[in-house]
């Protein structure tokens, strides 16, 4: 801590000790002190063969159970998943060779030669021991995934067998869970563990398929969220990432760039299904047709978020040729709302009675982006003549206004996973707060799960019915040192993307 106290007391002097015109240089001091030459001059600074990232040790560590994120995303440097899933949520094979969906039976096949970084061989029994250890543990991330898994069994060392309670074609895709080893903890992934000066740190694990360019990780533990915030402002820690439901706004005196990674956090429109004109299915979807979703990414979300009119992911549908009908021209809106029973005039969108129709919209306290996310989609059905009344309530009256049914649209966001989950806004659940039942929607669920109906025809029939109205899915953060290049995707299975890509590169400092 002393040391961390220092760093930090030698960047505040960096930051605000020099004048205008001044000129400052880096000395041979290990707490980085800088001197005042009087002349600027370039010091090329060369790519570095190792970086640092978060980790707590004194938490859980268990690849397959640990549930702060940090530990969640770190971990599977070390260890590899059986499958993970690309930008489009289509699964992509790395420990598995192949699986084989069949009704309610699927085959898991390892690729061949397979080691842990201990060097013993992976076999279908690690496998169905990881498997174990995720379905014996509720509170895993991964424990929703083996939800329609019935039973398993390693039918010989590379083979795993699976039954299903029922038929579901994306079942490959709950594959992206780590394995580890049986009775042990060693990884198959491109890092292990080791120790460096006396400090455990992650080097490459030479059983894996490809060798990783960053020699070592340095793994850092902030005593609070407040420390882990100066630690990267001082330079003490490479990378700084922030979840979708965050509103941080990070600033500091590192030199750092930002990327975005994919979230599984929905931000939509709840609807009152047995409300007044929204209990007609026709009037919610052309409603949400009117929707500005490009706009409120842009203005409110910063384009740290993706626009979706469906509630799945965007690159899933866009991926299956599912787009959304948008950009009605004045005379289509026009023809629209008279087919609906309504009137568009040049300023207003009429009832049958001719008054205008209005819609009270409620927001809860406690986050800005949700207000703003709730003025944006206000002004947004302005323009189409919908006047929308806000309500910003404390929670615990936004709460109680839901479950007692009193209100026409709400402001919500939800985790949604990466599959088709229909239960999200099927009767009953936790955000269709109206009751109702649509059972054309979860049959068309039910036959999309089996195969029988495509992605984007049960895109259609959701465009029917609009139980809810999907705005955009909110994207991650992450802050990286300048120096460090881009952290190459891998879809939705890693925060840190193909660790094996990253490299470091050479700098410029001025002095």
């Amino acid at each position: 801590m002393k040391r961390f106290l220092l760093l930090l007391m030698a960047a505040v002097l960096l930051l605000s000790g020099c004048e205008a015109g001044e000129s400052v240089e880096q000395t041979e001091s290990p707490l980085g002190a800088y001197g005042n030459t009087g002349q600027e001059e370039k010091t090329v600074i060369p790519a570095r063969h190792y970086i640092s990232l978060i980790f707590y040790e004194d938490m859980d560590i268990n690849p397959l159970t640990t549930t702060n994120s940090e530990n969640h995303e770190l971990l599977k440097l070390v260890y590899s998943p059986l499958v993970r899933l690309n930008e489009a949520l289509q699964p992509e094979y790395v420990l598995a060779e192949s699986v084989t969906v069949e009704g309610t039976k699927a085959t898991l096949v390892l690729k061949e030669g397979l080691k842990f970084s201990d060097g013993t061989a992976v076999t279908a029994s690690d496998v169905t021991a990881s498997l174990k250890t995720i379905r014996n543990t509720p509170t895993s991330p991964y424990y929703n995934r083996l939800e329609k898994v019935k039973s398993y069994a390693a039918a010989d060392d590379r083979t795993v067998t699976f039954t299903l309670r029922e038929p579901d074609v994306d079942f490959v895709s709950y594959l992206d869970l780590p394995v580890m080893k049986k009775g042990g903890d060693a990884g198959c992934g491109p890092y292990q563990f080791s120790q460096l000066g006396g400090e455990r740190v992650l080097t490459p694990n030479p059983h894996y398929f490809v060798q990783p360019s960053i020699g070592v990780i340095y793994l850092k533990k902030p005593a609070n969220e407040q420390e882990r915030q100066n630690m990267f402002s001082v330079g003490l820690l490479d990378v700084y990432f922030a979840t979708a439901e965050s509103e941080l706004s990070f600033s500091g005196g590192k030199n750092f760039r930002v990327q975005t990674y994919a979230g599984d956090n929905l931000l939509y429109l709840g609807v009152n299904c047995r409300e007044g004109l929204l209990a007609d299915s026709g009037i919610r979807g052309f409603l949400s047709g009117l929707i500005g979703r490009e706009k409120l990414v842009q203005s409110v979300l910063l384009d740290q978020a993706e626009a979706s009119s469906y509630p799945f992911q965007p690159g899933w549908y866009k991926a299956a040729g599912l787009v959304q009908e948008k950009n009605w021209t004045d005379p289509e809106k026009k023809q629209k709302a008279a087919g609906l029973g309504l009137n568009l005039t040049e300023n207003m969108l009429l009832d049958s009675s001719g008054n205008q129709v209005t819609f009270s919209l409620l927001v809860a306290e406690g986050s800005d982006v949700h207000k703003a996310a709730a003025q944006a989609v206000a002004d947004s059905f302005a323009l189409s003549g919908v006047k929308i009344n806000l309500e910003i309530l404390p929670r615990a009256d936004y709460n109680t206004r839901l479950q007692t049914g009193q209100y026409q649209l709400y402001l919500g966001e939800v985790r949604t996973g990466r599959s088709l989950n229909t239960a999200l806004y099927g009767g009953g659940s936790a955000i269709n707060y109206s009751g109702i039942t649509l059972p054309e929607l979860e049959d068309a669920a039910a036959r999309y799960q089996q195969g029988s109906l495509t992605l984007s025809e049960y895109g259609g029939i959701f465009d029917q019915y609009t139980p809810i109205m999907p705005l955009a899915y909110r994207r991650g953060v992450l802050f990286a040192a300048a120096d460090i290049g881009d952290f190459q995707s891998t879809g939705t299975w890693a925060l840190y993307g193909d660790i094996t890509k990253l490299i470091t590169k050479e700098t410029e400092l001025s002095t």
